[in-house]
């Protein structure tokens, strides 16, 4: 049975959601992992978009996420802490940028592909202005970070 999904994205605040299907998985690694299937890249070529490099920096501002989320076991773009995607970016020594977020059993390749069907989602990855992205998960909440030189 499919759950219902909600996207709550603010193009202003260049945030995103993708709430599923509830999912298990181990909260305690929040491992960034690569992207599978048709990874970012491969969308933005699509678009004739410019490619984003990974960066270690965003990954762990998107793991910081995906635990306090998984651990704490809530969704949402706020922090367990009061912090936005903005704060979490700019710990990391980069600028602000954007998040998208999802709920449930995804993988890599089933959650870009759920992304990229939410326009919300699909604006923030195919922004021309982002150079690097950042994602991870923590059992079933993941997190993309994308922003504009952080390597």
């Amino acid at each position: 049975m499919l759950a219902k999904a909600a996207l709550f994205s603010s193009l202003v605040a260049l945030t995103g959601c993708v709430p599923g299907p509830g999912g298990g998985g181990d909260v305690a690694t929040g491992q960034a992992i690569p992207p599978g299937g048709r990874g970012i890249n491969e969308y933005r070529r699509d678009a004739g978009i410019a490619p984003v490099a990974r960066s270690s920096r965003l990954d762990a501002a998107a793991r910081v996420h995906a635990n306090d989320m998984a651990q704490r076991r809530f969704f949402g773009h706020r922090g367990s802490d009061g912090s936005t995607h903005t704060r979490r970016i700019r710990a990391q020594g980069c600028g602000g940028g954007a998040e998208n977020l999802a709920e449930g059993p995804y993988d890599a390749r089933s959650v870009m592909s759920a992304w990229m069907g939410s326009l919300g989602h699909r604006a923030n990855i195919l922004r021309p202005a982002v150079t690097h992205y950042g994602l991870a998960n923590a059992g079933n909440k993941w997190v993309l970070t994308l922003s504009r030189n952080c390597p």
